[in-house]
């Protein structure tokens, strides 16, 4: 099938499917290609493209086999939060899916998220089952980071924060959750309007911002095991390792500072603290 089919400009599509993309052009491709081959084609939707400022020619292999994109070109990486609001002010959907470009959509993913939205008034935000390319479930749905999860986390100790994620023994049946992945959530547009857009200062963890802001809100989130969602996960960020490595802990302290009192931010900012000193005694 011709890569560049296009599909029909509509001035309110079901779906608005946003993706931001930086320096992970093969994948790039392969998440259009996963978007513009589904399964699920009874529905009308527009596939936004905000690039960061890619280096590896992302932006004229997008152009060339997939014309039918809106794509933004922004001259230098603004970041995913600050990319994903740039691409939601001009999104026309009733609905609107953020996408990782390390991901792809597996079968009628879209159409049943679709559906979950519009049988379920009361749901705000839905997220997929995540799959790695050797099918085994991710982890993708999370309780909100408390004190002693980021503790563990910190030092290494997983086993001791089995409550930051939901156990994999409920990832078959659809249940009601704290956040899911920013890699692949379906939300209604009208939802901007009522708890704004991302936090474009919570880089790394502005999904589950927005997730605390849905649920503060009273709006519930859904994780929809029947939706599959292919996730190369990381890929993203291996492009710039250091930065991610920064945010992923400067952003859990601003995190804490935005939603929580100064005891709990001060106990994040030494755990950090802590934890940036044996990430360098490591890396000497």
């Amino acid at each position: 099938m011709d890569t560049r089919e296009r599909t029909e400009v509509l001035e309110n599509p079901d779906v608005s499917i946003v993706v931001v993309n930086y320096n992970v052009r093969r994948l790039m491709l392969d998440c259009l290609w996963s978007i513009y081959h589904r399964e699920d084609r009874g529905m009308s939707i527009e596939t936004i493209v905000v690039d960061n400022g890619s280096s590896d020619d992302s932006v004229t292999a997008i152009e060339t086999h997939y014309p039918q994109v809106i794509l933004i070109k922004n001259s230098e990486n603004k970041g995913f939060p600050a990319a994903n609001n740039q691409a939601f002010r001009i999104a026309k959907g009733k609905y609107i899916m953020m996408l990782n470009p390390d991901t792809q959509l597996i079968g009628n993913a879209l159409a049943l998220m679709k559906k979950c939205l519009d049988k379920n008034p009361d749901v705000a935000l839905v997220g997929p089952k995540m799959l790695s390319p050797n099918r085994t479930v991710q982890f993708s749905i999370f309780h909100f980071p408390k004190v002693l999860d980021i503790a563990a986390e910190m030092m290494y100790m997983n086993f001791l924060i089995r409550k930051k994620y939901y156990l994999k023994s409920g990832f078959d049946s659809p249940i009601e959750v704290d956040s899911v992945s920013g890699a692949a959530m379906m939300f209604r547009s009208e939802l901007l309007g009522r708890i704004g857009a991302l936090n474009e200062y919570l880089f790394w963890i502005e999904d589950v911002d927005f997730c605390y802001r849905i649920r503060k809100s009273g709006m519930k989130i859904l994780y929809l095991p029947e939706a599959k969602v292919l996730h190369h996960i990381g890929k993203s960020a291996e492009k710039n390792y250091d930065v991610a490595i920064h945010n992923q802990i400067t952003n859990k302290v601003r995190f804490y500072k935005v939603h929580h009192g100064k005891l709990a931010t001060a106990a994040v900012v030494l755990l950090s603290f802590l934890n940036a000193i044996s990430k360098l005694a490591l890396l000497a």
